[in-house]
């Protein structure tokens, strides 16, 4: 297709449509509005398509024109393939669709040498269930940007990738939920959620929605690991591992809780604590051991904003493991400003003892009365 026109459409009917085969469908047209391979637009649409390959040019820009599978309306859509690859944007833009199948070896938006503008190389805003073994954005854009309705999703590997001196230094994040409607649901299984961009970039965030992630791998070079916030309803993540090499784990929200379940937690100071939470956060820790690498000042395992009273976040933490890079300066739990707070504990061992005018422990006695059960364990050896 040279023509100003996408390659497959369904233009102003409503169709009922089956393709199959092991070929490719690409669009090659040069223009200044690039074309998709695939664009469905009727609401009443069902359309079916397996095939090899479905590559696309898109747009240089952070828009999704071009995608190179883009779905605007469509009562059905399913595709199984083994790539879908944009060369600049979007890979998939499925932005209203109640009923959603895709089974899809490899999505891939940008390239080392062309990198993506900043399109997620997927935005879902639809309903339904997803299988692809590796979706991966090597640019600005994110991975995987969910805004509208409830997806199932089993995705082995999501990588960001931004190349070494490129610019401008802002990157999206590898997993994003936001730009929707507030009530998007995800329920991901996964192997790796990793965020390698040079410059900057967080490996998951939630601003909106409810999310449920299931994993053995969280990562982020330069950004955070997970940025919990604003309008989130809810998450429950539980991943082996959780670590992002300069900030942390970042948590503002107030209404249900956020529950974190992890082996290991590994977080720096540039967001001042591995964890850190806001004035009306509400969130569980459990069975974590949380490492801050940083031997400075600002080496907190938990760094809680300062509040008007000792409710004013709700915290429960669950045999967890805290360990301090600086035991002279930094804290495994700091709560800002001088009023103290309330903490639901099940279980804390630590290598620094905590401030306990201002850290108030709900369970247990303190280590003042070693005859009665510990409010929470202290020990040097702790690493």
């Amino acid at each position: 297709m040279t023509d100003e026109l996408p390659t497959i459409t369904d233009g102003e009917n409503d169709c009922v449509c089956n393709i199959t085969g092991g070929g490719k469908i690409k669009n090659s047209y040069t223009g200044s509005n690039k074309q998709s391979c695939v664009k469905i637009s009727q609401s009443n649409s069902i359309v079916n398509i397996e095939c090899f390959r479905i590559e696309g040019e898109g747009e240089n820009s952070g828009s999704t024109e071009g995608a190179c599978v883009d779905v605007s309306s469509a009562a059905k859509f399913r595709l199984i393939c083994n790539r879908v690859f944009n060369k600049y944007n979007t890979a998939i833009n499925i932005s209203d669709c109640e009923d959603l199948f895709l089974d899809i070896v490899n999505v891939e938006s940008g390239t080392l040498n062309n990198p993506n503008a900043g399109a997620p190389a997927m935005y879902l805003g639809a309903a339904g269930s997803i299988y692809i073994n590796e979706l991966k954005c090597t640019g600005y854009g994110a991975c995987f940007q969910h805004a509208d309705k409830v997806i199932g999703a089993t995705i082995n590997k999501i990588y960001t990738i931004l190349p070494s001196g490129s610019s401008p230094s802002a990157a999206a994040p590898a997993l994003l939920l936001d730009d929707g409607t507030g009530d998007q649901d995800l329920v991901l299984y996964f192997d790796e959620i990793k965020n390698f961009n040079t410059n900057t970039g967080d490996a998951v965030q939630i601003t909106q929605g409810k999310a449920s992630l299931t994993g053995r791998s969280i990562y982020s070079t330069k950004g955070k690991s997970l940025d919990l916030t604003n309008n989130i309803i809810s998450a429950y993540i539980q991943c082996d591992e959780i670590i992002s090499l300069t900030e942390g784990i970042n948590i503002e929200n107030s209404d249900e809780p956020i529950v974190i379940v992890a082996n290991y937690i590994e977080g720096s100071d540039g967001n001042v604590g591995v964890i850190r939470s806001a004035s009306g956060s509400n969130y569980v820790l459990r069975n974590a051991k949380i490492k801050n690498v940083s031997t400075g000042s600002n080496s907190v395992c938990i760094f809680i904003n300062s509040g008007s009273s000792e409710t004013d976040q709700t915290i429960e933490i669950e045999n967890l493991i805290l360990v301090t890079g600086n035991t002279s300066t930094g804290d495994t739990i700091r709560r800002d400003g001088n009023t103290g707070i309330v903490i639901k504990n099940l279980g804390l061992f630590v290598n620094k003892l905590i401030n306990e005018e201002l850290i108030i422990l709900e369970i247990g006695v303190g280590l003042s009365n070693p005859e009665y059960n510990y409010k929470y364990s202290f020990s040097t050896d702790i690493n």
